[in-house]
């Protein structure tokens, strides 16, 4: 875990919020209210628990972020541009023509690891990648956020059927 302040941590959502709020009024659309829901999660993540490097973004051995509801990609987009991913005043390219920033990650942007679409798949997603580091003896972790209304999706009760299974203690969701 990375040393820092619980008064940064709060500065640091306290400025996630505006940034959301600022990309999503310059798009003229988007979805506040579910990338608001989740602030002090990502930034709890990026800025204290998960492993990761902004200046390597493919890192093998970095920690790994799944945003299942990815109509909360302001919010992702937030955290990567705060932690250096890319320039903050990016984030004002939101959901236009030609952005990486679009209205769901997408892989063109630095620090994305799913490209979220369909509700309910990320946790599969999350399930493999975790798989797919005990298989390899890698040890990284892999976090999956998912949203309230997928949670009633099949593929999400599969998924964590087979974490179970499998022993994936390396998953978070």
């Amino acid at each position: 875990m990375k040393s820092v302040s619980i008064a940064k941590l709060e500065e640091i959502a306290k400025n996630t919020r505006r940034l959301i709020l600022e990309a999503v009024a310059e798009a003229g659309s988007g979805h506040p209210g579910g990338s608001l829901s989740a602030v002090e999660l990502l930034v709890t993540l990026y800025f204290y628990k998960m492993r990761h490097d902004p200046k390597n973004p493919k890192w093998e051995d970095r920690d790994r972020f799944i945003l299942s509801k990815g109509h909360a990609a302001p919010l992702l987009y937030s955290i990567l541009a705060q932690a250096g991913y890319f320039p903050i005043n990016e984030l004002k390219t939101l959901r236009k023509l030609g952005s990486r920033l679009q209205g769901h990650p997408d892989f063109r942007t630095p620090g994305i690891e799913y490209c979220g679409g369909s509700e309910g798949i990320g946790l599969s997603v999350g399930v493999g990648m975790a798989l797919g580091a005990k298989l390899d003896k890698k040890d990284f972790r892999t976090y999956v956020l998912l949203g309230d209304g997928e949670l009633q999706e099949g593929q999400v009760w599969e998924a964590a059927m087979a974490a179970v299974k499998f022993k994936l203690d390396n998953l978070t969701a």
